[in-house]
């Protein structure tokens, strides 16, 4: 396999993830806030299960570990733009782990059901999801830049470009949508 092709592969998963904790952050967190305390320590708790439990989450959010690791000991670390991308994510991927596992394990013990606390809870877990979102996807932009920083520059100007119309279409054609959940 050569050094592009393990990169791609790497920035494809890395993407997928960001994906997926960015729809967290910006769709399931909006949900969990309009939630009661207990609907949304048991919503937590229904998810966790779920996450930990799903092979392709598990796979998405472990497997770029053993790749960066391949791709350290086939290629080394000349790629720059690649590596700190890794380790942005390595970074992300920690300071979640630091915030929101004390909190899920908070949330999965029975008897912690003071709602201020669970308040307390949920805006920390949206502070954890928000920083692992965008410091995973920082790290996406970060290990594309590999094939140059004015490319990745514009296919995201590009993409913000076309979000615009697909959400108003999005709005204006589903029912409810024009008003959207509180943050």
């Amino acid at each position: 396999m050569s050094e592009t092709t393990a990169e791609v592969i790497l920035i494809a998963f890395n993407g997928i993830g960001a994906g997926v904790l960015v729809f967290v952050n910006g769709v399931v967190q909006k949900i969990m806030n309009q939630m009661d305390e207990l609907e949304f320590k048991r919503f937590m708790n229904m998810l966790d299960k779920a996450a930990m439990s799903d092979p392709i989450a598990v796979t998405v959010a472990t497997l770029p570990v053993l790749a960066a690791l391949a791709y350290w000991i086939a290629f080394g670390f000349g790629h720059w733009w690649f590596t700190a991308g890794i380790v942005v994510w390595a970074v992300g991927s920690a300071m979640t782990k630091v915030v929101n596992m004390p909190i899920y394990q908070w949330l999965a013990n029975p008897n912690n059901t003071d709602r201020e606390e669970l308040r307390i809870k949920r805006r920390k877990l949206q502070l954890g999801n928000k920083m692992r979102a965008w410091t995973t996807l920082g790290s996406v932009v970060l290990m594309a830049s590999q094939f140059g920083p004015v490319e990745v520059a514009a296919t995201i100007v590009v993409s913000i470009v076309l979000s615009v119309p697909f959400m108003w279409l999005s709005r204006k054609y589903t029912p409810g949508a024009t008003q959207p959940i509180a943050a």
